[in-house]
């Protein structure tokens, strides 16, 4: 395993705060069960987070504090009835997937656990053509603005030239890409913000699948792009 891109610091520590989006939440989660570098780095902001809380727990109570507190059980009471639905914690992490050559072993859990059930491997994927060449399979489950999908893109075809208009994180699952920033292979992740525009073409003689995860829509660089963003929702 050789894993040379990897989220930022600022993102691992929104996911240790449980301050990320579910879609990057779950990119973030699916990286690391193959990442030992950034479960380490997480571990290390929660144990920050932590020493923080307990130092602000140490602290004396303000005039309204008993107040405040009262006033959240007397909330807590009035809706214990009623019942609301989870989804399953994208936070869980199975460790133990592991790369072989240019692909992951196995559908990682975080994301295997938001696929439909018949879903066993990436060849079970019910993909949906975007353009020639590429195909992808949107994940429906996620709630949160933006979207995450799977992307799989044929040998030397090119994904548009495109910026962004918020964050976009891309994991490679399999193959690899090279743009303007580097080359991309299995469990690597392109972190990128607004300031980032790239063509990701994908390098070798195998197919490139991607899951990724934006916030907002892609800003394409050509005309054609743009016409058809609306209809395929990326």
């Amino acid at each position: 395993m050789n894993i040379k891109h990897h989220p930022t610091d600022q993102t691992l520590m929104d996911y240790a705060s449980g301050s990320l989006s579910q879609a990057m939440e779950l990119l973030v989660a699916t990286h690391m069960t193959v990442c030992p570098h950034c479960r380490d780095k997480v571990v290390e902001f929660e144990t920050m987070g932590g020493a923080v809380l307990e130092n602000a727990d140490s602290m004396a109570m303000g005039d309204q504090s008993l107040d405040h507190v009262m006033a959240m059980l007397e909330r807590e009471t009035s809706n214990e009835n009623i019942v609301t639905e989870k989804l399953p914690s994208l936070r869980r992490v199975a460790v133990g997937e592991s790369i072989s050559g240019s692909t992951m072993t196995s559908l990682p859990r975080p994301l295997a656990d938001l696929l439909p059930e018949h879903v066993n491997s990436l060849d079970d994927i019910p993909w949906k053509t975007l353009a020639p060449g590429v195909k992808h399979f949107q994940l429906k489950a996620i709630e949160s603005k933006g979207t995450v999908r799977l992307l799989k893109i044929a040998p030397g075809i090119s994904i548009p030239d495109h910026g962004h208009h918020g964050h976009e994180m891309t994991l490679l699952i399999k193959g690899s890409y090279i743009d303007e920033i580097g080359r991309f292979r299995a469990g690597d992740v392109a972190d990128l913000d607004d300031d980032v525009d790239h063509q990701p073409i994908a390098d070798t003689a195998e197919e490139c699948i991607c899951l990724i995860a934006t916030d907002a829509p892609m800003k394409f660089n050509g005309l054609l792009p743009k016409l058809l963003q609306p209809f395929f929702g990326i």
